[in-house]
Formats: C-alpha cells, sequence, structure tokens
C-alpha cells in the first residue's frame, strides 16, 4: 500500500468518526450495530484497516448516511 493509499483510508476513517460523534453514537455501539469488534472500529477510524464495501454499507446504513457522504473527501 502506498501513501496515497494510506491517506485516504485516513481520511475515510476520519469521516466515519465525525459523523458519528456528530451523531453522538459512541465507537463502541456503532461497533455493535455493524456486528464488528469495537477494536476493529478503531482501526477503521483510524484509517489503518481497509474496509470491503459491504463494510463500509454496514457502516453508513448504522449512521443513517449515504456511502457518499463517508467517501466524499
Amino acid at each position: 500500500m502506498n501513501s496515497d493509499d494510506k491517506q485516504y483510508l485516513k481520511k475515510i476513517g476520519a469521516n466515519i468518526k465525525k459523523l458519528r460523534v456528530t451523531k453522538k453514537i459512541k465507537q463502541v455501539d456503532l461497533a455493535n450495530e455493524c456486528d464488528f469488534d469495537r477494536q476493529n472500529m478503531f482501526h477503521i477510524e483510524a484509517g489503518r484497516h481497509n474496509l470491503t464495501l459491504l463494510s463500509l454499507r454496514k457502516i453508513a446504513k448504522a449512521l443513517g448516511v449515504e456511502v457518499g457522504e463517508i467517501t466524499d473527501i
């Protein structure tokens, strides 16, 4: 994974965290809603995990947003 890829994942993670915080959802609650481990959600928000499309869809649904709101960077 190159530097640009890493930066992209960090931006996606930051968008997820921003939406979660704005909606006053705890990280553990979002993880549970998506059927993820809390540690996995931590890595996603930190940009350390390359999401699948289905995982991204689960997160968007749990946040009540469209996938495009997460990926719009």
